[in-house]
């Protein structure tokens, strides 16, 4: 049995468990449908508001992959056997059931997510579905974002990363798979008693980000990426002055108003509104040559004029009831 740090522990089980397309392996075009209002407000203060799942249409899905990788762990005969012992098991066990149980309460507060719909090149219209549900029912607009224009950032606290889509038992069954490559990589390596309570919040990380990168597979159409922020990731706190709060219909809402701008530790020097902003596609209303206008009057306004090539109108023939 080999000695391996935490850290190793930590990237074995995800190379050996994450499934499908990552940043940066994979560099999409990803869309964001908003309101009119709301894209002003992304290009002129140059900021994308992460929001918390607790408050999100995927609550279930969060619920739903968290509470299922609690009953998986308890259910699952090989950790015994991989930290061999009773004792070494309960020291293991104890702090993860307490991380489950703080997330339950208030550790979700700390997660922020922002949703994208991968984009194809050519695409110049948009997705009926997606300026329904989300693009001001064809009113709004469609910022795409061309992730090819990014760098990876060691140890960056955001995760970029494409959400996978399956039923219900296969998610189970991805979880148990998870469960039991963590338990071979514990039997394959010492790890010495006074740190598996750290390797319980490897085992407890794991099972959180793979609840934020699944969902059910009815929501396949959409192929939505994500950003995530998780507070315990960012241990030097770059992104602590950013954590904020938003009074909307629903009341006060907690918010991560990421500023898209370099930001050493977190963001490289190509991460600037103009240069990663692929195209701006406005929805199709039945105003569309004046709507442009419009927005590209905006667009000067605010100091974003440089975008105002890179403005189009979707011909898709819709008009809202």
């Amino acid at each position: 049995m080999s000695e391996v740090t935490l850290r190793e522990i930590r990237s074995l089980l995800s190379e050996r468990t994450v499934r499908g397309e990552n940043f940066p392996a994979t560099k999409p075009l990803i869309s964001h449908y908003c309101s009119t209002s709301t894209l002003e407000s992304i290009l002129k203060y140059r900021q994308i508001w992460l929001s918390n799942p607790l408050l999100m249409n995927d609550l279930e899905e969060l619920r739903f992959g968290m509470l299922t990788g609690r009953e998986r762990f308890r259910s699952n005969e090989q950790l015994k056997v991989a930290l061999g012992s009773q004792s070494r098991y309960n020291d293991f066990k104890n702090p993860l059931e307490n991380l489950f149980d703080g997330f339950a309460k208030e550790g979700a507060f700390d997660v922020y997510i922002a949703c994208f719909a991968q984009h194809r090149r050519n695409d110049d219209d948009g997705l009926l579905s997606m300026w329904r549900g989300y693009g001001a029912n064809g009113n709004g607009a469609c910022i795409v974002f061309d992730t090819s224009e990014l760098n990876e950032v060691d140890e960056s606290p955001l995760i970029i990363g494409k959400v996978e889509y399956a039923s219900r038992n296969e998610r189970i069954e991805w979880i148990d798979g998870i469960i039991a490559t963590f338990a071979e990589i514990l039997q394959a390596h010492s790890v010495p008693d006074e740190e598996l309570r750290f390797a319980s919040w490897i085992l407890f990380e794991r099972l959180l980000i793979f609840t934020l990168y699944t969902k059910h597979s009815g929501f396949h159409e959409e192929q939505e990426w994500r950003i995530v922020y998780m507070q315990h990731r960012d241990q030097e706190g770059l992104l602590a002055k950013m954590l904020d709060y938003h009074i909307g219909p629903r009341g006060a809402e907690p918010k991560l108003k990421f500023d898209i701008a370099p930001l050493k530790g977190v963001a490289d020097e190509a991460v600037l509104i103009d240069k990663i902003v692929h195209k701006i596609i406005l929805g199709p209303t039945s105003a569309a040559d004046i709507h442009r206008l419009s927005v590209a009057r905006m667009l000067e306004r605010i100091g974003r004029g440089a975008l105002v090539p890179k403005l189009l109108s979707s011909t898709i023939p819709y008009r809202a009831a």
